[in-house]
């Protein structure tokens, strides 16, 4: 199943204006620094994989966490993990980055999908 047709509903638009919002703010992948990706490989990549810490936790729809991934660095890279961090550390400050990192541990239940959508809708 592909990861445009694993929500449906609601948590699916939420989805939707996620990937939305990411190819509407970055241009090149915030990992390898490829140029201007097109729509099809652009992703919508997460610091904290959504494998990880759950897609009904807030902490995979937090956008301090989400970027644009090529399709190289988001699927067989697996996130660039280590890359993507050293990034969120020049762009947010190591503490920051590790109170995302403690969040993880934590299940945060998303109860409004809607809201998550307007969020990232106004952004």
């Amino acid at each position: 199943m592909s990861v445009a047709n694993r929500y449906n509903g609601e948590k699916g638009k939420a989805w939707k204006s996620v990937k939305e919002w990411v190819r509407r703010t970055y241009t090149d992948c915030y990992t390898c620094g490829a140029k201007d990706l097109i729509t099809y490989n652009a992703q919508a990549g997460h610091y904290l994989p959504v494998g990880l810490v759950g897609s009904n936790n807030t902490l995979s729809w937090d956008e301090h966490q989400i970027r644009l991934q090529c399709g190289r660095c988001n699927g067989a890279g697996q996130g660039e993990q280590v890359k993507f961090r050293a990034r969120l550390v020049k762009e947010y400050g190591e503490e920051f980055v590790k109170e995302l990192e403690q969040r993880q541990y934590k299940v945060d239940k998303v109860k409004d999908w809607k809201a998550i959508k307007r969020h990232f809708d106004e952004l």
